[in-house]
């Protein structure tokens, strides 16, 4: 049957919506909701930053959406329109309705959403599932891909149990007291875990709402020297997602092209966990890019 994704029940829609629209009211910058149809459904984006310049478009983990970069769009906002991003078939304000059954309709939706935003061209940010998705529209759709900074793209392999036993342990962390918290978050290597106010309603969307995306599918060797567009890759060291280390060394060899950097004492959130430094790789790669 092609999936839809749904919230559980009406009593969890109003309850995470109603978080999640204060999250959006209280967010650091401004931003301009904008709603942009494609044929998938519905995609809800929202813009900040600089009124002219490459747009820098970011694609969040599997299910999730706009919340996620809420240390990320004011920096890079900086020095490049920004537009955040709610994926068709994650929890959000988007309204998915048709179903994304594989790699080729991931594409073309991010395409007719880049369409519908008027940029013929941006720079990708990409964490985990992001991360492979920006990977599959640079090898499909390459004239829409300037670069990309890819955070921990979950590209290489699929998640086994340890990565979601990881990924508990990181939701359930948010509701401990601040001691244990503190001590979970160094076992983790998921400094984030520290900033529970930050971070529940964006990682509660993953309990009250089916996520209907296609399972990520590991790319080859020749997808991945396939990619002609410039790429910065970050990879936590301490990744649950993949052996970042081999990962690195392969990249070495099949796309060589790419800037890699293996970040120490960091896990697979590292967009949440180090923002400062991925904030500065973005704009360092991105402004190269722009030139």
């Amino acid at each position: 049957m092609e999936r839809i994704g749904r919230f559980r029940s009406d009593s969890a829609r109003r309850k995470y919506l109603a978080d999640y629209d204060a999250e959006i009211r209280a967010w650091p910058e401004p931003l301009e909701a904008l709603d942009v149809g494609t044929s998938y459904g519905t995609t809800r984006l929202y813009r900040t930053g600089a009124a002219e310049g490459l747009p820098v478009v970011f694609l969040p983990g599997m299910g999730g959406n706009a919340l996620g970069w809420r240390y990320s769009s004011g920096p890079v906002g900086a020095a490049h329109p920004v537009y955040l991003v709610d994926p068709l078939g994650a929890v959000g304000r988007s309204v998915q309705t048709r179903a994304l059954t594989g790699r080729s309709d991931l594409v073309r939706w991010l395409t007719e959403t880049l369409d519908g935003i008027g940029a013929p061209a941006v720079y990708l940010v990409g964490f985990s599932y992001g991360g492979w998705q920006s990977l599959l529209t640079a090898i499909h759709a390459p004239e829409r891909v300037a670069g990309m900074t890819l955070l921990d793209p979950a590209a290489f392999r699929v998640a086994d149990f340890r990565h979601y036993a990881w990924a508990i342990a990181c939701g359930l962390g948010l509701y401990l007291p601040s001691p244990l918290r503190r001590a979970l978050a160094g076992m983790l290597y998921t400094d984030s875990v520290n900033r529970p106010e930050d971070m529940r309603t964006a990682v509660f969307g993953s309990y009250v709402y089916e996520t209907a995306l296609p399972a990520m599918v590991p790319l080859t060797d020749a997808e991945l020297a396939a990619v002609s567009v410039p790429a910065c890759i970050l990879f936590g060291a301490h990744s649950t997602m993949q052996d970042s280390a081999h990962e690195a060394r392969r990249l070495a060899e099949v796309l060589p092209s790419a800037e890699v950097e293996l970040v120490p004492g960091t896990g697979h959130s590292i967009a949440l966990d180090v923002p400062e430094l991925c904030n500065s790789r973005i704009l360092r790669h991105a402004a190269r890019v722009a030139l």
